[in-house]
């Protein structure tokens, strides 16, 4: 298959690109060369590793590349000639190991093979590209991450609505959807974390691109040729993918798809056939966060820290397979809104804590399973080894095991799994029937195919055998023979078989004995008959790899035909997997199963965190209750820093967003109805990249929740308003929680903390704010924080207390109590102080008020010549000036 028809620039802003005209310098005129460079041509957006015996080369401009970004050492062809040729090369046994480096730093490769044996080639072996990898094409286990997809994303911008496509070539998923335009597709990028992304050239300038922002627009690129699939072209290029009927509404999304799937055939040596079905999916049909509010809510990765440590599913995953962990986190990021679905998920959840010894016995069995679904697509794509047949056979022979720990268990979501658990005990038994106890690493080892498989192939191996036993056998004969008791029959891969003779007993060789090396410590010899069975023995062990290879080659096809019902096992598996973990870790850590409605009020009983819990002593967490919905609706929330108000307000996101993923939630009690979306405004970052202070960002982010909030929407507001002047924060953040409240009469589930004590104002006038403040007690001049929610607002932050706990100075903390006071008893602003004033010195006192006129006056009057008429005039005229 030509690759260059369909072959994707690459684009890394890290990375520099390859320049194609700097492969076309003069290099020496050889046919090896010649037919480097033609393969060159085809790919010239990749680096190219050339098979050159045990070695990958690379030449020109790739060597430069490659040199430097694997740290490798760059060399030339023809050195000391003026036109020497650079290049660098890595063994080919490594080749997976320099791979993974390249296309983590955002390149494509070329691989470039052998494709007839070097010993019966004619002149130059025959060499051509196998397969391309790159960012979203990459599919070795020992590079990938065990618990997350690495998925190809393709993007089509439609007339009025947006198509998404995106796969994992090593597990096998392949879905789709039609967004609309605005921040649905920054929205769906940031829940996939796509690798690499695929645009049609035409639309490779689309302003949309820019908008997404870092680091989804500084994604690797692979450019689909021309202008983007016409419907005609992607459904022919779709027909056999598809899961459904063809459905015009969704042309975008079939056009993206076209895209993705024309870039992995078109690169991969093996038809991809282990990829699911097309799904199309919609986007409404599940709960919504976007990128800002999957990063305040640390759903994958914390923010200080940046890994799963700290993350939601660092806190709550107990799955026990790679393809469970990688479900687990598709169920994490992508809620359901479907009651129905979500009860399924429920209801299996509470049957098997109602029956912890099945779960013990599944997650025993779970912990011997390979990754089914990425074995498969190596099996697929022609790349399986050995002992990858091996660990599929392995797993296939447990799946019966684990649909027997279902048995007795009603939910309808287990049975499911059961049933789909079944169906490949024939292909178990082949697997098992052929492959050896444990397959080598490799063909080349031998040992793949058990005894009595193939008749051929034993009878061959009884040749090897035998010519080996035969030489054996030769050694003692020969000592016997010549009466040289050290005498030795060795065997190296490049003289072959040979007898050697210690320089002692040299006087003693026979002269039927031929010299064919001479050591420092004797001389080697063969004999016509030992060269004679030494064809025999080496034609036979290679006759013997090339028929297991036959035989190995046959195994690998019949699991890559068989890859539907693999896959669809594999995700039973997976689900039991996350249901067990979920299970386990409701009786581990008392969590309860939440009522659902389609709407309603969110009631939240003895709610905690399920991060922070995690992170303290057992008994430490304070639960909290809340309420949202009906004459709860905005709720106000004051009280010092340090206290827990950004705890308890991602706390009411979370429990919301893991029972619409199918999870028991941390709490006494919870009925919750079903939220389309969960939105954040927490914390302060700017965004200099692209010219955003933090305010900006603030409004920025501020702006899309009141444009696409619903009533059924949840909102978290953590200080609004606060990076710009006090007025105008405060005249933000009281509209902004008017606006929630009002919000098509019902108004939005909202949580708002604030330092704004004004706002509690509020719920004077509006019937569904109600203020609540996390309580704190005074006690010995500091703060003892309580972390429990109650009702009621504050007029107080302790931000001196909590100033003094984070360790300022006492001078500075002292200077700051007498300010406070002074701004408090409604004074003028505070003056400097007296050492300060003291010292006097020049510099202005930005804080000293000018003489006030009606004090210049006052202190001008004569008491002693007003009359108490003048006085009294005084004072009229004084307050009709006031009030003029």
């Amino acid at each position: 298959m030509p690759i260059a028809d369909h072959s994707a620039a690459s684009r890394d802003t890290t990375a520099p690109a390859i320049a194609p005209a700097a492969v076309a310098a003069p290099p020496r005129d050889t046919p090896m060369m010649r037919q480097y460079l033609e393969l060159k041509e085809q790919v010239p957006d990749c680096i190219l590793f050339f098979r050159m015996g045990d070695f990958y080369e690379m030449f020109l401009e790739d060597a430069l590349v490659a040199s430097r970004v694997l740290s490798i050492t760059l060399t030339s062809r023809d050195k000391g000639q003026p036109d020497a040729m650079p290049m660098c090369g890595v063994p080919h046994h490594a080749m997976d190991h320099y791979l993974a480096q390249m296309v983590e730093a955002g390149f494509k490769v070329a691989v470039c093979d052998q494709v007839e044996d070097p010993k019966l080639a004619k002149g130059l072996v025959k060499r051509q590209i196998t397969r391309v990898v790159s960012p979203g094409m990459f599919i070795d286990p020992q590079h990938l991450p065990a618990k997350a997809n690495r998925f190809l994303a393709a993007i089509h911008f439609g007339k009025d609505r947006i198509g998404l496509a995106y796969l994992d070539l090593a597990s096998g998923e392949f879905r789709a959807a039609s967004l609309a335009t605005g921040p649905s597709l920054a929205a769906e990028l940031a829940r996939l974390e796509p690798a690499e992304l695929v645009l049609a050239e035409s639309q490779a300038g689309h302003p949309a691109l820019t908008e997404l922002g870092p680091p989804i627009s500084d994604l690797p690129r692979s450019h689909h040729p021309g202008r983007p699939p016409s419907p005609h072209q992607a459904r022919e290029l779709l027909e056999t993918r598809l899961a459904e009927a063809w459905n015009e509404d969704e042309l975008p999304a079939y056009q993206a798809a076209a895209m993705a799937w024309s870039v992995v055939a078109a690169t991969q040596r093996q038809a991809p056939d282990h990829l699911e079905r097309l799904d199309i999916y919609q986007v409404r049909s599940h709960l919504l966060l976007d990128a800002t509010a999957r990063r305040n809510l640390e759903l994958f990765r914390s923010i200080a820290g940046g890994g799963r440590a700290g993350s939601l599913i660092g806190a709550v995953d107990q799955t026990r397979t790679p393809m469970g962990g990688r479900l687990l986190r598709d169920w994490l990021g992508f809620p359901l809104l479907d009651l129905a679905a979500i009860e399924a998920r429920h209801q299996a959840v509470e049957e098997l804590t109602l029956a912890p010894l099945a779960i013990t016995a599944l997650q025993e069995l779970l912990d011997q399973l390979p990754d089914i679904p990425r074995l498969v697509g190596r099996a697929s794509l022609g790349q399986a080894t050995p002992r990858d047949l091996g660990s599929l056979r392995d797993a296939l022979l447990l799946l019966p095991r684990l649909a027997a720990g279902t048995a007795g268990l009603a939910a309808p979501l287990l049975a499911q799994c059961r049933d789909d658990l079944g169906g490949l005990e024939e292909l178990a038994r082949r697997l098992d029937a052929s492959l050896s106890d444990s397959p080598p690493a490799n063909l080349a080892e031998g040992g793949v195919i058990r005894h009595g498989v193939d008749p051929e192939l034993d009878q061959v191996r009884g040749l090897a055998g035998s010519g080996k036993d035969w030489i054996a056998a030769l050694q003692a004969q020969l000592r016997a023979e010549t009466g040289i008791s050290s005498l030795k029959v060795g065997f190296n891969k490049v003289f072959g078989y040979y007898i050697e003779v210690t320089k002692t007993h040299l006087d003693k060789v026979p002269e039927s004995f031929f010299r064919k090396q001479t050591l420092a410590t004797g001389e080697r010899y063969i004999t016509p008959e030992l060269k004679e069975k030494e064809a025999a023995v080496l034609g036979a062990e290679e006759k013997a790899l090339e028929l297991e290879k036959r035989l190995f080659e046959g195994l690998r096809h019949l699991v890559a035909r068989r890859s539907r019902p693999l896959l669809a096992a594999a995700r039973a598996a997976a689900t039991l997997d996350v249901l067990a973990g979920l299970a386990g870790l409701a009786l581990s850590r008392n969590y309860a199963r939440p009522t659902m409605s389609d709407n309603g009020p969110l009631v939240i009983r003895g709610g905690r965190h399920p991060v922070v819990e995690r992170m303290l002593a057992e008994g430490e967490f304070v639960p909290n209750d809340v309420s949202l919905g009906g004459e709860d609706q905005v709720l106000i929330i004051t009280g010092p820093n340090m206290a827990g108000k950004s705890t308890i307000l991602r706390q009411v996101a979370l429990i919301a967003l893991l029972a619409q993923a199918g999870s028991f939630v941390p709490a006494e009690s919870a009925s919750l109805p079903l939220i389309d979306r969960i939105f954040t405004r927490v914390g302060a970052m700017d965004d200099l990249a692209r010219g955003r202070s933090t305010f900006m960002v603030e409004m920025t982010e501020t702006a899309q929740i009141l444009k696409q909030a619903t009533p059924r929407s949840l909102v978290v507001l953590d200080e609004v308003g606060r990076g710009t002047s006090t007025f105008d924060g405060m005249s933000l953040a009281w509209a902004v929680a008017e606006h929630l409240h009002d919000l098509e009469g019902v108004g939005v589930k909202t949580l708002f903390a604030t330092h704004y004590h004004e706002l509690t104002d509020l719920a004077a006038s509006h019937p569904r704010i109600k203020n609540f403040n996390v309580a704190v007690k005074e006690y010995q001049g500091g703060v003892v924080f309580l972390r429990r929610l109650v009702p009621g607002g504050v007029s107080r932050s302790y931000g001196l207390a909590v100033a003094r706990l984070a360790g300022l100075p006492t001078p500075v903390l002292e200077r700051a109590q007498t300010i406070l006071r002074q701004l408090e008893s409604g004074g003028h602003a505070p003056q400097a102080p007296a050492a300060t004033a003291a010292r006097g010195g020049g510099q202005l006192d930005l804080f000293a008020p000018g003489e006030h006129p009606v004090v210049k006056r006052l202190r001008e009057l004569d008491l002693h010549q007003l009359t108490p008429l003048m006085a009294l005039n005084l004072l009229d005229e004084l307050q009709r000036e006031a009030l003029a």
